[in-house]
């Protein structure tokens, strides 16, 4: 909490209060909320703020509230939480999606976003004025779903503490490669593996069929991603389950709306992880690439059912 802020609240009661609430989306929208009656503008800034000048909305998609937030002063390494609730009309919709917000949840458009919470203090009678700083709350990422039907959904949020209860050590002795392609341990680039295309006519929420055929061999985006650049599932991305004989790409999970002829595409090259395709990855325009030196898995490692 900035002293500003501090200063203003022993000084200056009456106050009312709202919390601000900020979701990363995985389309690369963030969706901006807060539970007050009125959309709130916090200015660029303000204390307690380092963004842009954002606007907080009251019900343009549904109505936003949370739980208590737990903590303790301790050292137990055990993660804190809160609910978040969202209370959405039939016709409130996914930023950026013609799709309900409470299908989206359903759909798990939700799952592991990033969640800040901020309180605003305005004076009595001047609602909207946050010019004495707003307070830090809480960060944290969406767990799962306590509780949805068709009027509202009830996520459960933790704090970063509960990555800690990965399993140690992270890193298992395993044949296969343990990084996921083009990361930064892989260290090979995206963009030379990744192929624009367009939706044909034949295509479906499960199956894309490209109106010009594939350069790439059979195969090639097999395990690979698939994301969408324009159309109703514009930001959205899926695992191809299969690049088949068709040369069409096999999704593991479906698009959740509808997709059109016209509707344009990239997709990632899938990699198997063995070190044969390490050693000879093939970029997008044919060029042969030996990426073995970033291999991280241990081919060498007897099977499991070996004796040693």
């Amino acid at each position: 909490m900035p002293s500003s802020l501090t200063t203003w609240l022993l000084t200056n009661p009456p106050i009312v209060r709202a919390d601000l609430f900020s979701i990363a989306l995985p389309t690369g929208a963030t969706l901006n909320v807060c539970d007050a009656q009125f959309d709130i503008t916090v200015p660029s800034g303000t204390p307690g703020w380092s963004g842009a000048t954002t606007d907080f909305y009251a019900s343009q998609y549904g109505k936003w509230s949370r739980g208590p937030i737990t903590s303790e002063a301790g050292f137990s390494l055990s993660a804190n939480g809160m609910s978040l609730t969202c209370v959405a009309q039939q016709g409130t919709l996914y930023p950026g999606l013609d799709a309900g917000i409470l299908g989206a949840a359903w759909q798990g458009l939700f799952d592991a976003c990033t969640v800040n919470v901020w309180t605003c203090y305005m004076p009595l009678g001047n609602w909207g004025f946050v010019g004495n700083g707003i307070e830090t709350k809480f960060l944290g990422f969406i767990d799962g779903i306590e509780h949805i039907d068709r009027v509202h959904v009830k996520f459960h949020v933790l704090d970063p503490f509960f990555l800690l209860n990965e399993k140690i050590p992270r890193r298992l002795i395993q044949a296969a490669c343990p990084w996921n392609f083009c990361d930064s341990n892989c260290t090979l680039a995206a963009a030379n593996f990744t192929v624009a295309f367009t939706a044909g006519a034949a295509s479906t929420q499960q199956t894309l069929v490209p109106s010009a055929a594939f350069a790439q061999a059979v195969g090639y985006f097999t395990q690979g991603v698939v994301t969408c650049t324009a159309g109703k599932n514009a930001g959205l991305s899926q695992t191809v389950k299969l690049h088949d004989s068709s040369g069409n790409l096999e999704l593991v999970t479906g698009f959740i709306l509808p997709v059109a002829a016209g509707d344009t595409f990239t997709a990632l090259k899938g990699c198997d992880k063995t070190y044969a395709t390490c050693a000879a990855q093939t970029e997008a325009s044919g060029t042969i690439v030996n990426n073995s030196v970033n291999y991280g898995g241990t081919p060498a490692v007897p099977a499991p059912t070996n004796a040693i």
